[in-house]
């Protein structure tokens, strides 16, 4: 593993970005109606999209350790997971603590 090791920006961002949704996607999961709430769920598990903030962090974890990504480049793909967060309405300290939360797990 390189110090640049890792996919190319475009791809970090996509992969930032998509996350930020998911986790967007399961805040908002917390205020549906119980019904509502449970038939979306059901949905993203047959899909194999992560339900929890818990399965989010560990799997935008295992994209860093899967990638082999270097110090530069994992810092940037958090970085980016940040930023998106932001951009998609999470206050600043919860996106930075999502964010830490994956950075431990790296």
């Amino acid at each position: 593993m390189g110090f640049f090791g890792g996919p190319s920006k475009g791809t970090l961002l996509t992969m930032s970005q998509g996350i930020a949704a998911v986790a967007m996607q399961i805040q908002m999961l917390q205020q549906a109606e119980s019904s509502e709430r449970e038939a979306i769920l059901a949905n993203m598990r047959s899909e194999g999209a992560p339900t929890s903030m818990n399965e989010l962090v560990q799997m935008a974890a295992s994209v860093v350790r899967e990638q082999r990504m270097g110090w530069y480049k994992k810092n940037q793909f958090l970085g980016m997971i940040f930023g998106s967060l932001v951009s998609m309405g999470f206050s600043a300290a919860d996106a930075n603590y999502i964010k830490g939360q994956i950075e431990l797990l790296c």
